[in-house]
């Protein structure tokens, strides 16, 4: 299992939680593919599905997976900043301890006006940041960036 996936293995846990049901928010179907691997030097090639649900309180914002929130943050105007939970895994056998820090330009209820490509509502990138690690390859402070984009899905109120 490549770094990038054993970073994300968490996230992909997450997204068998629950179902959508009656629970409140904005969901999108996001498409989450590998863009910069700065943590082994290889390939930046992890990709994946997922549907967020974001969470509106004024200018603060939950960031869910099913009924698990796994991110806060907050939106200003047409963009969502979140931090993640801090994650730690094993990886052969070292522990290795990281969260996740996204920016979004967001079209939150499928609109327009924030994002320049019409085939998109949300587009943004998503950092895993290793924030600290007792593997011999894969050094504190690096990062694997991912791009994130996708679509509105449904407004639960």
């Amino acid at each position: 299992m490549s770094t990038a996936s054993r970073l994300l293995f968490p996230l992909s846990i997450l997204s068998g939680a629950c179902g959508e049901g009656d629970l409140p928010g904005n969901y999108f179907d996001l498409e989450l593919s590998g863009a910069e691997n700065l943590c082994t030097g290889g390939g930046a090639d992890h990709s994946e599905s997922h549907q967020y649900r974001l969470v509106y309180d004024g200018n603060d914002i939950t960031v869910a997976i099913g009924d698990s929130v796994w991110a806060t943050g907050t939106t200003e105007g047409c963009r969502v900043d979140y931090t993640s939970i801090a994650w730690s895994s094993l990886r052969e056998g070292y522990e290795i301890q990281w969260q996740i820090v996204g920016t979004a330009r967001v079209d939150a209820e499928g609109g327009a006006g924030c994002i320049e490509d019409s085939g998109v509502d949300w587009q943004g990138t998503e950092t895993f940041i290793v924030t600290t690690s007792f593997h011999p390859d894969v050094p504190s402070g690096c990062t694997y960036t991912l791009d994130a984009t996708g679509r509105f899905a449904t407004k639960i109120e």
